[in-house]
């Protein structure tokens, strides 16, 4: 098989490709021959580097003249999400934007994930600037967005123009398809300063999470 079919049976149009994940998927070559086979494709545009290690195939019945990648889908991939793992979460001024919590526009994008061992790192793709965390906890499909609401409430003051009480309503209503037990719970909070565990703890989210009556 070609390489570049390997690529578009692989990936698909409009989509990164890391070039350190082919090297783990494709082991019996030697990643300088990896790294060849993409200089040859992107020299000849039948595949674009969208930043040093992420190239995308075009869709050729793309109308628009200009060769681009969503970087949305760039930050998903290597950050938020492993396949159908979640390993990341946007959180900061991004995600109380998202709540309807305040009327800033974040100039940066902050992300906790897993795939950072720093405890702040600024990352650019295409002018925007992502600012990237190590998690306090690990992230999992089934924590992250507790995760996400702990942050918020650590943060508060600097992320909403609302109090604690007018926003408990909507933070009640965005954890309420996950069900956590009390014991794990105890355990994230740890990793929290005591002003959020307080802040937790008298919305009653707790109750409201482990299902108790």
């Amino acid at each position: 098989m070609e390489f570049i079919d390997y690529l578009k049976d692989n990936y698909g149009y409009d989509e990164p490709i890391f070039s350190n994940e082919l090297t783990k998927e494709l082991k019996q070559f030697n990643p300088n021959t990896i790294r060849q086979h993409l200089k040859k494709l992107v020299d000849t545009e039948k595949i674009y580097r969208f930043k040093n290690g992420i190239y995308f195939i075009p869709n050729p019945n793309s109308p628009l003249k200009k060769k681009s990648l969503s970087v949305n889908k760039v930050i998903n991939k290597k950050y938020i999400y492993d396949g159908e793992k979640v390993i990341g979460y946007i959180t900061g001024l991004s995600f109380a934007n998202s709540l309807q919590l305040t009327t800033q526009n974040p100039g940066v994008v902050e992300i906790v994930t897993n795939n950072e061992t720093n405890r702040v790192r600024k990352v650019v793709f295409n002018k925007r600037t992502v600012e990237l965390r190590k998690p306090r906890v690990k992230v999992t499909n089934s924590n992250y967005k507790l995760l996400q609401v702990l942050d918020l409430l650590n943060n508060f003051e600097k992320l909403s123009f609302k109090s604690v009480d007018e926003v408990n309503a909507k933070i009640s209503d965005y954890l309420k398809d996950i069900t956590i037990s009390r014991q794990l719970i105890d355990e994230y909070l740890k990793s929290y300063p005591m002003k959020t565990n307080v802040r937790f703890r008298e919305r009653e989210l707790l109750r409201e999470l482990t299902h108790q009556q």
